[in-house]
């Protein structure tokens, strides 16, 4: 059976013990290269392209699974480095710091573009003049229903009459992002009634829907 050569040791200081034999095979182990961390690298790219996009109107919301992702990439690398399975550890590093500032970046984009992007902010009911979007929630019932519309964090509630001509609500928003809503519920669930609603946006249609009993439109702008 092969063993590994021994290599001489070291040359003992006066008094002490001598130092067990290196055999190549530790050798080797000592002058290998640490493993790439692909984890950190992922993380990396990842964490620069939510920071890239984090600037760009429309898409800027994309940044926030990147750069979580990115970030909790960073840290799984770190804790390989932690564990000497893998080497870079300036790498997991930098995935980390490059994820946390897209997060914050887009965050700041959010307030800004939300509070501070210029005229009033928020969505308003009734619309507002001056306002540089406006925002028409229709729905037409035959029997009648109960209106709910507007943002998740702003809602009003109307009854729209028995008609075959469209109920109409008014908004307008000048900046920010919303995820708006309409939902029309038959005032008599024991009838048959046709329900369809629709949200429309500076005249362009973005959502619409139709039930007998219900009919629920949901449409993100800005």
């Amino acid at each position: 059976m092969m063993t590994d050569p021994q290599y001489p040791p070291t040359t003992a200081r006066h008094g002490s013990r001598p130092a067990p034999p290196v055999t190549a095979t530790e050798r080797r182990q000592a002058n290998a290269k640490p493993a790439r961390n692909i984890l950190a690298i992922v993380g990396l790219l990842l964490g620069i392209a939510a920071l890239a996009v984090a600037f760009v109107p429309d898409i800027g919301f994309v940044a926030w699974p990147l750069g979580a992702i990115g970030l909790v990439l960073g840290v799984l690398g770190l804790v390989q480095v932690k564990k000497g399975t893998v080497g870079g550890r300036g790498l997991a590093i930098t995935a980390v710091i490059v994820s946390v500032v897209a997060l914050l970046s887009t965050g700041g984009m959010l307030v800004y573009s939300t509070f501070l992007g210029g005229g009033t902010s928020g969505l308003h009911m009734p619309a507002a003049a001056g306002d540089k979007h406006a925002v028409v929630f229709q729905v037409t019932s035959a029997g009648g229903a109960t209106v709910r519309y507007g943002s998740l964090s702003d809602q009003r509630t109307e009854t729209a009459p028995a008609s075959t001509d469209a109920w109409q609500g008014q908004a307008s928003y000048n900046n920010g992002s919303y995820l708006l809503t309409l939902t029309a519920d038959t005032r008599n669930s024991n009838s048959y009634n046709d329900i369809a609603c629709a949200i429309l946006v500076d005249g362009k249609k973005v959502a619409e829907n139709s039930g007998t009993s219900i009919a629920l439109c949901t449409a993100n702008v800005g």
